[in-house]
């Protein structure tokens, strides 16, 4: 695939006029998908699909073409070059950007992470044989996602990782579900088999009768996957610079001072596991870490190219819609084998949905309980709770109110695959968090 790009990339850039400026993108991968069914096998498939986009560059004026490519060199080049051509009988009727802003100088890399020894065949037969006797629904997607990067000053970048995401649900004999989700880079058999059976040991629960919770506060932990519905809110604009200049950020009074989180919250943008690239698509390398909250305290925001030139600052080749792509929310000491224990009188809740704001200027969000929440007393399970709307704002579940945050991390990726398998991830703990507010 790497050769592919290159030689595609060469050939485009010697298209290029001595006044022009060209830049590449490639975006592609190798993926399988397994939809499973009643604990069986019902939908298997391999996608592997090619997209490049051509940015032209005139006197400031940028015009950009995306095309998906055959895979046959010949005639994805005759494509691209017909592409270019249009582009630039186009050029002339656009104004000039006043925020272009792209890599000048040469920051050539190659990473590959496609070290994994995945093998979907094996790990699939050996997960129908752990739920045979289980009711479960749910899609296993793997493979190898590419990214590369080529312009016309000579820099050529190339990342290319493996990874999986199992995504599922065990159901009762009354239709009621416990949703998991196992994702990564390397497939550890053990560890999947410990999530398992954590749900079935919640699913057994749900066929206790559903206790009646009356609104108010309460004592709850919050998933990994339900604290990342929340953490997923606060990305909504709340780590963007341009956001925080602009008033609009969700965490605007904590860049004033004005409010902070607990002292043991630490958030950060983290490259390391190496499945998303290091380089922003006009070039600009990404640190490998970036330090957003900072033992409670708002550090840095995320500033895309176009928001440094914009606000006359420098930026930390932040994408443009200046959210976290790979999010890393540091653990804490509560022992995720103890949760319930810890917990003691309480609402254990797996997962959150249909959240939104009710109050953004204060960071206020609300939304529903979903799959496998459970009332908890003196450290076991009780029975299901019934669905609760809770309002909160995340000063309150990350701030004053955290009792604190589990000493195991869970990664989480984004199931989404429309247009591509995405490669944005998670890496959380749980929470327990004191006075949840529940209001309906």
């Amino acid at each position: 695939m790497k050769e592919f790009f290159n030689k595609i990339s060469k050939k485009m850039l010697e298209q290029i006029h001595a006044d022009e400026v060209m830049i590449i993108n490639f975006d592609a991968e190798i993926s399988n998908f397994i939809r499973l069914n009643n604990s069986k096998i019902r939908q298997a498939g391999n996608v592997k699909q090619l997209d490049l986009s051509l940015s032209l560059i005139y006197k400031k004026k940028i015009h950009t073409s995306s095309i998906r490519l055959s895979g046959n060199i010949d005639r994805d080049i005759d494509t691209l070059i017909k592409s270019l051509n249009y582009l630039r009988r186009e050029m002339p009727e656009l104004s000039a950007d006043p925020y272009l802003l792209y890599s000048k100088k040469n920051q050539s890399s190659s990473i590959s992470n496609c070290k994994s020894t995945l093998n979907s065949k094996e790990i699939i037969k050996n997960i129908l044989d752990d739920i045979k006797n289980d009711e479960l629904v749910g899609i296993f997607s793997s493979g190898n996602i590419y990214r590369g990067f080529a312009n016309s000053f000579g820099q050529f970048n190339w990342h290319e990782s493996t990874s999986f995401n199992f995504d599922w649900s065990l159901y009762n004999s009354n239709d009621k579900a416990i949703k998991q989700n196992y994702a990564g880079i390397d497939w550890d058999h053990n560890k999947f088999i410990k999530i398992l059976n954590e749900g079935k040991l919640k699913l057994s629960v749900l066929n206790n009768k559903e206790i009646k919770l009356q609104p108010g506060p309460q004592r709850v932990y919050l998933s990994p996957a339900a604290l990342n519905e929340i953490i997923d809110m606060m990305s909504w604009g709340g780590f963007s610079y341009k956001a925080n200049r602009i008033g609009s950020s969700p965490l605007h009074l904590m860049t004033k001072g004005d409010k902070r989180l607990n002292k043991d919250v630490t958030i950060t943008e983290d490259l390391s596991s190496g499945i998303i690239p290091n380089f922003h698509e006009d070039g600009f390398i990404k640190p490998e870490k970036i330090e957003l909250i900072k033992s409670g305290q708002y550090n840095t925001s995320l500033i895309s190219p176009r928001s440094a030139l914009e606000y006359s600052v420098e930026h930390n080749a932040a994408e443009y819609y200046e959210s976290p792509v790979a999010v890393e929310i540091k653990p804490g000491n509560i022992p995720s084998d103890n949760i319930t224990e810890c917990l003691k009188d309480g609402i254990y809740i797996s997962n959150l949905w249909y959240l939104n704001f009710s109050d953004k200027n204060n960071a206020r969000v609300t939304g529903l309980t979903r799959f496998g929440c459970f009332q908890v007393k003196d450290g076991e399970y009780i029975g299901p709770i019934n669905t609760m709307r809770f309002d909160e704002t995340i000063y309150n579940i990350l701030g004053e109110n955290l009792f604190g945050l589990t000493n195991n991390q869970d990664m989480l990726m984004d199931c989404s695959t429309y247009e591509g398998r995405s490669a944005y991830s998670s890496t959380l703990p749980g929470a327990i968090v004191d006075e949840f507010k529940m209001t309906l």
